[in-house]
């Protein structure tokens, strides 16, 4: 997939995984796909374990590969989205009991800001 988005023209600063998924999405929305479309897609062809977060000028999205080895707690609310690996680190912002849950197993989710 590099070597793919090298030819196409862009250019990698690191050989980081996290790297290649956003120069993969980006170039996704350059060639006109939504940002949700891109997510999904990406679900299916890119090999590996991962989950990651997006966020663009008016979207954040989340996606979880479908192994689902890599943690990821999501809280949402009319108010608020609180992503993070650890359920500790969204409890610890509300001074109230929360729901939290663990995003499915290839499950992709865009919020608009």
């Amino acid at each position: 997939m590099r070597r793919d988005l090298e030819r196409r023209g862009h250019r990698f600063v690191s050989n980081c995984d996290s790297e290649l998924i956003a120069v993969y999405i980006a170039d996704a929305i350059d060639q006109g796909e939504e940002l949700e479309g891109a997510m999904r897609r990406s679900i299916d062809v890119i090999d590996g374990v991962f989950t990651y977060l997006v966020a663009t000028s008016d979207q954040l999205g989340m996606a979880k590969d479908v192994m689902s080895a890599k943690p990821m707690v999501l809280y949402e609310s009319d108010e608020f989205v609180g992503l993070a690996s650890e359920e500790v680190a969204i409890r610890s912002i509300f001074p109230h009991e929360i729901d939290t849950w663990d995003p499915y197993q290839g499950e992709v989710k865009v919020w608009a800001a």
